[in-house]
């Protein structure tokens, strides 16, 4: 074998890597995004679940246990500032540190609603640029496609720290 065939076969060999993926840098970087994305998500569910557990412990100790026990239950369950100030009788009640944590719950919550709002519509973007790479990766490459798939359903599913 000749020296010129020899570093065309390693040349060949070296750009044939098994494990590189198509697009790898454009997956790469989609697959960091899905991920961010998601742990922004996950953050603002956390936050507003840690908010209203707040709340619901504050009215499980300073609602009267002679309240009905399903009002008192469902009062303590709710995760809406509008919908606990719908219970006239009991939150007139109600001292003025609770009633401050229900209102700044609330606000908080509304915040944070908008804020989950907008993360919609860049997670929406982000998924029809990751169907474009697929397809692009598709065109090329079928198997690819399906590993970048997998790639991408996993990283969806992923739990953040």
């Amino acid at each position: 074998m000749n020296k010129y065939r020899f570093l065309a076969l390693c040349l060949v060999c070296t750009a044939c890597n098994p494990k590189e993926l198509p697009f790898e840098e454009e997956g790469k970087s989609l697959l960091a995004e899905l991920k961010q994305l998601n742990c922004t998500n996950q953050r603002y569910e956390h936050t507003i679940d840690s908010l209203w557990d707040k709340v619901s412990t504050r009215l499980d100790q300073v609602l009267p246990d002679t309240m009905p026990s399903g009002r008192r239950e469902n009062m303590i369950k709710i995760r809406n500032a509008g919908l606990l100030k719908q219970f006239k009788i009991f939150y007139t009640t109600l001292d003025t540190v609770s009633l401050n944590l229900i209102t700044r719950s609330g606000q908080i919550d509304s915040l944070i609603a908008l804020q989950i709002m907008e993360l919609k519509v860049q997670r929406e973007t982000q998924e029809e640029q990751v169907l474009n790479f697929l397809m692009k990766v598709e065109h090329q490459n079928p198997q690819a496609a399906l590993q970048w798939n997998k790639k991408f359903l996993q990283a969806s599913k992923e739990a953040c720290q």
